[in-house]
């Protein structure tokens, strides 16, 4: 053999997980979220005393705990995809059903953030700080009901499907769209709760 050979070998090329429709509609998602985080920014800027003030409303306690439940939610779906790949569909079904335990905790959580900040008065309509902290949030959380319709529909399907290959790769999609829910969260969450804060 060949050393060309011996290389190709043993380094064979690996297609990413998840289908090519998938990775376009989250690169525009991403490109979206960017463009509202840099009008977020670039009016931060011009109104620095009023975003710091209206920042010091927000809790960050609840930002952190999403943060994590992103994450461990997210840590279940690897696990899921791992356990289709081997036909599992027993573990399929149980990590799945905890991502999306997990995903309605979110959801709860950001409910409960909601009703504290409506209640003290800090509403769409008291700046432009909550404004778009109430638009990103609120885009975000339509994502995670999404998500979850997904992983839903997909624990559904376990028991007859998890070792099909059209499910192994639609559950990857699933996987590629609650991961980028999940880091989306992780640029939210310093954005809105952190950043500039004293």
């Amino acid at each position: 053999m060949t050393v060309a050979g011996r290389a190709q070998v043993a380094h064979p090329a690996v297609d990413p997980p998840g289908s090519d429709g998938l990775w376009t509609f989250v690169f525009i998602d991403m490109v979206i979220f960017l463009l509202i985080f840099l009008t977020f920014m670039g009016e931060r800027l011009r109104n620095v005393a009023l975003y710091s003030a209206s920042q010091l409303r927000l809790k960050e306690g609840f930002g952190l705990a999403n943060a994590l439940i992103l994450l461990t939610s997210s840590w279940m779906v690897v696990l899921a995809v791992a356990a289709a790949r081997t036909g599992a569909a027993r573990r399929v079904s149980r990590a799945l059903g905890m991502a999306l335990a997990l995903a309605l905790a979110f959801v709860v959580n950001k409910i409960v953030e909601y009703t504290l900040e409506v209640r003290g008065d800090a509403t769409p309509a008291t700046n432009s700080f909550f404004s778009y902290y109430y638009f990103i949030t609120f885009v975000h959380l339509m994502h995670v009901i999404a998500g979850m319709s997904f992983i839903a529909y997909f624990r559904s399907r376990s028991a007859a499907h998890a070792g099909t290959a059209l499910y192994q790769v639609s559950l990857e999609n699933v996987g590629l769209f609650w991961h980028f829910v999940d880091v989306l969260w992780i640029f939210i969450f310093p954005l809105l709760y952190l950043v500039g804060r004293p």
